[in-house]
């Protein structure tokens, strides 16, 4: 059998897909088509060789008309000269135009809505076209993966079969290679973390101006650990972010090769987010250990117990972000560490394993 795998792009696959095409592969013959990176090598991402990739290039912001037309018919292409059992989709535009190519070419369709991001965020027209195309493509799909419970629920809201849907936790996380990491006792341990894209729909500016409240009034550093991501209508430009923060206690890092590193010399990550599928970067701190502040959102909120591992905070209040940052700084170690600890547990008892997550898109099969 031969499967298909379409994504934006192969850091997608390489971060939070590579065990489950490993899997796949064990039985089909898997072909990868995405945004390859320039000066691509399939060594330092570690696929194997079995596994082919093959470049399709496009923008996931675009909304040109023509552009997507293009991106529909080279899909169209690939499909005719595959022939393949069966196609895997993983992010928007993929998801929407195999859907549709699904009407003319036979194929059992598996797409997976990892969070709506920008079209959920701007509302309106834009998100009840996006709405329309989903209830049209996905009709003849053989079963549907979501990340979170508002997906399922929107889809079934659009008139989906609800017996297709399967609602995972995300990508899932290897416990065994995310180990819990000692908390390092360096008092007052209020050294924040922002992991996550260079876009304003993560909360970036409301993280800045909150901190810098919080800053006059306790001892405390944040490090932004940023990706740059041009092809997001919400992306931010690093230069004009610098601007934005004369404070010391405020870092700057980009292109972060070791997350784990990173992690453990902070002492609580922060993700104020408009919006989420299943945050990777909560799931992995968390895992790791770490106390979590973040949005009262889906895709975030399925990780954290408010007082218990974190505090939730109402997305686009720099308010509530400040509260929540300063009551975190108010606690003592033990009660830092305790929550650090509840962090892992709580992914645990809640069936983050990834191995669960795999083994539910394999039954799919």
């Amino acid at each position: 059998m031969k499967t298909l795998i379409f994504s934006n792009s192969i850091w997608n696959i390489y971060n939070f897909r590579l065990d489950l095409v490993k899997e796949i592969s064990k039985k089909d013959n898997v072909i990868i088509y995405c945004n390859l990176k320039k000066n691509f090598n399939l060594k330092k991402y570690n696929i194997p060789k079995k596994i082919r990739i093959k470049n399709i290039f496009f923008s996931s912001k675009s909304t040109n008309f023509i552009e997507n037309f293009r991106l529909i018919y080279q899909i169209f292409k690939i499909i005719k000269k595959e022939r393949p059992d069966n196609i895997f989709s993983f992010t928007l535009k993929p998801n929407l135009f195999c859907g549709l190519i699904s009407y003319i070419y036979q194929f059992s369709f598996f797409p997976t809505i990892s969070g709506l991001g920008t079209a959920y965020n701007r509302g309106g027209f834009f998100f009840y076209i996006i709405k329309l195309l989903i209830k049209i493509s996905f009709k003849n799909s053989k079963k549907i993966f979501t990340h979170n419970i508002y997906e399922k629920f929107l889809l079934i809201k659009l008139g989906l079969n609800k017996k297709k849907i399967i609602q995972v936790n995300g990508s899932g996380i290897d416990f065994k290679k995310f180990k819990k990491l000692k908390f390092l006792k360096k008092l007052p341990n209020n050294n924040f973390l922002y992991l996550g894209r260079l876009i304003a729909d993560k909360g970036v500016n409301e993280l800045l101006d909150a901190f810098k409240i919080l800053e006059k009034k306790i001892h405390c550093k944040i490090t932004l650990a940023v990706i740059i991501d041009n092809d997001n209508v919400s992306s931010m430009d690093l230069k004009v972010l610098k601007t934005k923060i004369p404070i010391k206690n405020i870092l700057v890092k980009t292109n972060v090769k070791d997350v784990k590193k990173l992690i453990k010399s902070h002492d609580c990550l922060v993700l104020p987010s408009y919006s989420e599928g299943m945050s990777r970067a909560i799931m992995e701190a968390a895992a790791l250990g770490r106390p979590i502040i973040c949005s009262n959102i889906f895709g975030c909120k399925e990780m954290v117990i408010n007082g218990f591992n974190g505090f939730l905070v109402v997305p686009r209040s720099v308010k509530s972000l400040y509260n929540a940052l300063l009551k975190f700084s108010n606690l003592s170690f033990k009660d830092k560490t305790k929550f650090g600890s509840n962090s892992r547990l709580l992914l645990k008892k809640s069936g983050f394993d990834q191995k669960g997550v795999i083994t539910k898109y394999i039954q799919a099969i």
